[in-house]
C-alpha cells in the first residue's frame, strides 16, 4: 500500500486544511495517509484552542487514516525541532513513502536547493550567520541574508552551476516565509537522515499564515483564532456564524462547538498568564536560564518584565525585541509551563528525537496502516497509554512523563473547572473512527 504522510497543527482544520489533505492523496495516489498531529502546545508558542483528541477527530473525518502524536517537547519548539521530530516519527513508522507539505513556494526543487545549503553549511555561511545575529537580526532574518552573502558572492559552486541568479534569488526570498522554512526543514531532517521519503509540496492557498484577514474562504488558522477569541470574549454563539461557516468544514465546526459546549474550550494562551507571571517572578535566574532559547542577558529580561506586568501580552510586549521575536519569547514560557529544559531537548536530538510512536486515532484503513507498522517500525508504538511504564528506553518514559505534565497543564486552561483534573494523558485510548456515521466514535 502506497502511504503518504503529513505534519500538521489543525489548530483548528480549516479549507486549507482539507485541500491539502485531498492535494496530498490525489498527488502520490496515495491508498493511506498518516498525519502526525501536534500535541496540545503548538509551535507558535500557544495552547491549542481545542484540545488533541479534538483535532485527532477533525483529521480523521477530513481524510487521515492513521494519526499520530507529534509530542509536546517538539510541538512547541523552534522549526528544526519541530520538523526534525515529526519527521523522525514518519521515517520510524517504516511505511511513508511520501511527505507532502503546504508552502508558498510551491516549488520542491527551490526548496531542496535551499536544504542543501543549509545541511552542509560551510565556513563561510557560519562566519556570516555569526555576523548577522551580533547585528541584532532574529535567527530566521540572520540565516536568510548569511545565505543570501554566500550565494550571491559566487561562493557555492554546485549551485551556481544549476541555478541562474534569478533562480538564486528565489531560493533566498523562500527562506524568509512561515512554511517555506518549515518544508526546508523537513527536507533538512529527511536528508540528515538519509531517508527514502520523497519530499513533495503543495503550493498554500488563501490566506497568508499570519494573515488576520478575515477572507470569505481559506482565511487563516490565525484569523480564526482571532475572530473566535473576540466573539468568545463578547459572549456571542457561534453556532450560526457565516465567517466560521465559510471556512471550515461542518463536521470539524461541529466538533469544535461541542467541545466550546461542554466547557473544554476556546484555550488561550491568557488562561496561563498568572502562572507564568508567578513562576518567572519565583524562579532563580539560574531556573530561567536552564530553558531553551535563552541567550544571555535574555533570562533577566524575563526576569524583570514578569516583575513589572499584570497581564499575558504585557508580559511578551515587554520582553520581545527585533533579536527576541514573539514566537521565540512565547516558546520560551511553555518551555517553563511544561518543565522544558535546554538539556532534554538537547538530549532527545543528540538520541534521534522520536522515542517512541503515540497512536491518536485511525479508521480502518489505518487499523491496517497500523498492523503493518508494528511490523516494520523501528519504535516503541503506544496505544494504551499506561504500558509506557514497560518501555525499556529510559528517555522515552522521560518523554512521555514530559506529556503527562503538558497535559496536565493545558487543562488548567478549560472553562469548566470539572475538566481541569490532572492525569487525563493516562485514561485517553486512541480514537476509532467508523467511516460509515457522520462522527467520529470513541
Amino acid at each position: 500500500m502506497s502511504v503518504v504522510g503529513v505534519i500538521a497543527e489543525y489548530n483548528p482544520l480549516h479549507l486549507g486544511h482539507v485541500h491539502h489533505l485531498n492535494y496530498a492523496r490525489s498527488a502520490t495516489k496515495a491508498q493511506g495517509l498518516v498525519c502526525v498531529l501536534s500535541s496540545n502546545f503548538v509551535q507558535r508558542g500557544e495552547p491549542a484552542i481545542v484540545s488533541k483528541w479534538v483535532r485527532t477527530r477533525m483529521a480523521l473525518v477530513s481524510g487521515a487514516d492513521l494519526v499520530v502524536e507529534l509530542p509536546s517537547a517538539f510541538s512547541c519548539a523552534s522549526a528544526e525541532y519541530f520538523a526534525a521530530g515529526a519527521v523522525s516519527i514518519l521515517n520510524n513508522l517504516g511505511i511513508i513513502d511520501h511527505l507532502c507539505f503546504g508552502s508558498e513556494e510551491g516549488c520542491i526543487g527551490i526548496l531542496e536547493a535551499a536544504a542543501d545549503q543549509f545541511v552542509c553549511e560551510n565556513q563561510s555561511f557560519k562566519e556570516n550567520l555569526k555576523t548577522q545575529l551580533s547585528n541584532g537580526h532574529p535567527y530566521a532574518l540572520a540565516r536568510q541574508k548569511a545565505l543570501k552573502a554566500v550565494l550571491l558572492n559566487n561562493e557555492t559552486d554546485s549551485l551556481q552551476k544549476h541555478y541562474d541568479k534569478a533562480k538564486i534569488n528565489n531560493i533566498i526570498s523562500a527562506v524568509n516565509k512561515p512554511n517555506n522554512i518549515l518544508g526546508i526543514e523537513y527536507i533538512k531532517a529527511l536528508k540528515r537522515l538519509k531517508s527514502t521519503i520523497k519530499p513533495m509540496t503543495a503550493k498554500r492557498i488563501g490566506q497568508d499564515y499570519n494573515s488576520l484577514e478575515r477572507a470569505a474562504s481559506f482565511s487563516s488558522a490565525t484569523s480564526i483564532r482571532q475572530y473566535i477569541q473576540e466573539k468568545t470574549a463578547i459572549g456571542l454563539s457561534h453556532q450560526d456564524d457565516a465567517f466560521l461557516f465559510n471556512n471550515m468544514a461542518e463536521q470539524c465546526l461541529e466538533l469544535m462547538f461541542a467541545e466550546f459546549s461542554s466547557g473544554r474550550g476556546p484555550v488561550f494562551p491568557e488562561a496561563f498568564e498568572n502562572i507564568l507571571l508567578y513562576a518567572f517572578r519565583t524562579k532563580s535566574i539560574s531556573e530561567i536560564r536552564s530553558l531553551p532559547y535563552i541567550e544571555e542577558g535574555l533570562e533577566n529580561r524575563l526576569k524583570q518584565a514578569a516583575m513589572e506586568s499584570t497581564s499575558y501580552n504585557e508580559f511578551i510586549a515587554k520582553v520581545v525585541t527585533k533579536r527576541y521575536p514573539a514566537s521565540r519569547i512565547k516558546r520560551i514560557l511553555i518551555s517553563m509551563l511544561t518543565g522544558m529544559t535546554e538539556e532534554f531537548l538537547e538530549e532527545l536530538k543528540c538520541n534521534g528525537y522520536a522515542q517512541y510512536i503515540r497512536v491518536l486515532g485511525f479508521n480502518e484503513t489505518g487499523r491496517i496502516l497500523l498492523s503493518e507498522i508494528k511490523n516494520k517500525a523501528q519504535l516503541p508504538i503506544i496505544t494504551k497509554p499506561a504500558s509506557y511504564n514497560n518501555l525499556d528506553n529510559k528517555l522515552a518514559v522521560k518523554l512521555f512523563e514530559h506529556e503527562v505534565r503538558s497535559t496536565n497543564t493545558y487543562v488548567l486552561g478549560y472553562h469548566d473547572t470539572k475538566y481541569k483534573t490532572g492525569n487525563q494523558e493516562y485514561t485517553c485510548s486512541p480514537i476509532y473512527h467508523n467511516e460509515n456515521k457522520n462522527l467520529p466514535t470513541t
